[in-house]
């Protein structure tokens, strides 16, 4: 494995940065399939960090799928199937690209509102508290296959401009970069809809036609509520998660 950019570089926490760095050693194909990742001692020794941001960095990757623990014997990747089919919170676009395909966007509207009574109760904050909402059409191969309505909880006069969004290619990315935004959890809900006229001129398809409606609240590493986002996708798009059995062995 290399070392790549520094976590200052890079204005990510140092176990994020860690991980990304490891899992972008296995999407190389560097580690393979079952194979056994290096110590904790020696990971923190080659990229300079302490053992507490390797276990930190390990059980990030764990929780979404990327490595496996065995115990006794190490810590192991994933099979490609599993990897293939955990759900990311960090990026439509990662995902994307995960897949093979070319992600793009356009960008609908980008404003700033006070939080209606509805949006506040999901978000655990206070009715007109300020967000920014942001609306996207998201496009795969430059063919639109989603409409993500975003309302982020960001610090108090932050504005997000079209340019800013359009160079980084990636919300999340920016956010992060700019407001330290960490998402680390989501809690989605899931169900059938039929596009109207927005939808149907967005994603170009009829009206009526039957999309996948994902509904997600985002949470902090520190478990806060900092994004909704309605989620709108054709049948084209196939989502795919991966359903691991309980601990305790229970059914």
């Amino acid at each position: 494995m290399k070392k790549d950019l520094t976590p200052s570089e890079t204005q990510l926490p140092r176990y994020r940065w860690l991980a990304d760095i490891i899992r972008d050693t296995i999407d190389r194909g560097l580690l393979t399939d079952n194979q056994a990742l290096p110590p904790e001692r020696e990971l923190a020794e080659h990229y300079e960090v302490s053992r507490d941001t390797v276990r930190k960095a390990l059980r990030y990757m764990e929780e979404r799928g990327i490595i496996y623990s065995d115990h006794g014997r190490g810590t192991f990747v994933s099979p490609t199937i599993v990897r293939g089919t955990t759900r990311f919170i960090d990026s439509f676009s990662q995902d994307t690209g995960n897949r093979g395909g070319v992600p793009g966007q356009r960008i609908i509207s980008i404003e700033n509102i006070g939080a209606s009574m509805a949006i506040a109760t999901l978000l655990n904050i206070e009715s007109g508290t300020p967000l920014v909402r942001v609306r996207r059409v998201r496009l795969i191969d430059d063919v639109p296959v989603g409409v993500h309505d975003a309302h982020l909880v960001l610090p108090r006069g932050s504005r997000l401009t079209r340019s800013q969004i359009e160079r980084s290619g990636s919300l999340y990315k920016l956010l992060t970069a700019q407001y330290g935004f960490d998402p680390a959890e989501a809690v989605e809900n899931l169900c059938a809809g039929a596009a109207d006229a927005d939808d149907a001129q967005w994603l170009d398809v009829p009206v009526a036609t039957p999309l996948l409606i994902c509904e997600r609240i985002t949470l902090s590493d520190r478990r806060q509520p900092i994004e909704y986002c309605l989620m709108k996708y054709v049948s084209s798009y196939r989502y795919r998660t991966r359903i691991a059995r309980h601990s305790d062995g229970t059914r």
